[in-house]
């Protein structure tokens, strides 16, 4: 609440709890592990969070995974130390070792190109990890039915049912939903657009409608007398917006699982337009977008030549 009030500075409390789980998970280390644990978590890791924090404040995930990394680091530097091994004498064929008898290493990994670049190992080489099996896509009916749901049904929190719109609709994540601000909503001649990334959309009418009704319950609430974020899905407290865990478990309910229907909303929209513009109108990155065409065998890869290419009679 002093934070919300303006009496104290705002701060990213997530980031702020990762910064001090570290400190104390670091200091409990042995100190030849500790001294490189926490040059590569202070330098590597948190100045790279602390950046993107003026931005967008850490997320619960991203919280878990950076602590869960944390864990993986430590106990890749026990298991070297219990084996007579340091940093200074890693070869590559005991790297291939570690990671052929230890799955879901990544953190690892990404700690080993680091110490390389920072020579504090030899030229070792991570091995690249097979790539998982697509899993089935969620069917274009199946899809649909869902959107047809949320739009009709009242039953579901009108906050919940615009974000999972969204979620189905324009591929987004629930992470990026509830962070949305009314900045990046604009009306005109009964229009409503919303920029997700570098070029804002325009919404169709159905969830038009239902975010006009959402934005008119909001211009009947009492402002926050303050400088918390302008939500546009604000939470129980002024500072914070709507809970992404209550609003995934208000749609479960609904057996709509947003995860798999935005991966396969994605593989939809990279068949029907060049990757390029999909990651400009969703925001998401370019690779995401280019790995989902080349998932699904998309052939707008080839866009500009196709384009430049006369028809054929």
């Amino acid at each position: 609440m002093l934070i919300s009030a303006g009496t104290l500075p705002a701060i990213d409390v997530r980031l702020n709890d990762l910064e001090n789980f570290a400190a104390t998970f670091i200091a409990d280390l042995p100190v030849e592990h500790a001294a490189i644990v926490g040059q590569y978590f202070n330098w590597e890791v948190f100045r790279k969070l602390r950046q993107r924090s003026s931005k967008r404040p850490l997320s619960t995930g991203a919280y878990d995974t950076r602590a869960t990394d944390l864990r993986k680091i430590a106990n890749f530097l026990y298991w070297m130390s219990n084996h007579g091994l340091d940093l200074p004498s890693l070869s590559q064929a005991t790297v291939d070792r570690y990671f052929a008898g230890h799955s879901s290493q990544a953190a690892v990994g990404t700690f080993l190109n680091w110490a390389v670049r920072r020579g504090l190992t030899g030229p070792v080489t991570v091995p690249r990890r097979t790539p998982a099996i697509p899993s089935t896509t969620v069917p274009d009916d199946a899809l649909w039915s869902k959107v047809d749901l949320l739009i009709e049904d009242d039953s579901i929190p009108l906050s919940s049912r615009i974000i999972g719109l969204l979620a189905l609709v324009f591929a987004q994540r629930l992470s990026d939903c509830v962070r949305l601000q009314l900045s990046d909503i604009t009306a005109h001649d009964g229009t409503i657009r919303i920029a997700f990334g570098t070029t804002p959309l325009t919404l169709p009418e159905p969830i038009a409608d239902l975010l006009s009704r959402h934005l008119e319950e909001l211009s009947g609430h009492r402002p926050f007398v303050g400088d918390a974020p302008e939500w546009l899905f604000p939470g129980a407290t002024p500072q914070h917006h709507t809970s992404e865990a209550n609003v995934a478990l208000h749609l479960a309910r609904h057996r709509i699982q947003i995860r798999k229907a935005q991966q396969a909303r994605i593989d939809q929209l990279v068949q029907q337009v060049p990757a390029s513009i999909v990651a400009d109108t969703l925001g998401i990155s370019i690779n995401t977008a280019i790995r989902h065409a080349a998932r699904t065998n998309a052939t707008w890869g080839a866009y500009p030549e196709l384009r430049a290419t006369p028809p054929q009679d």
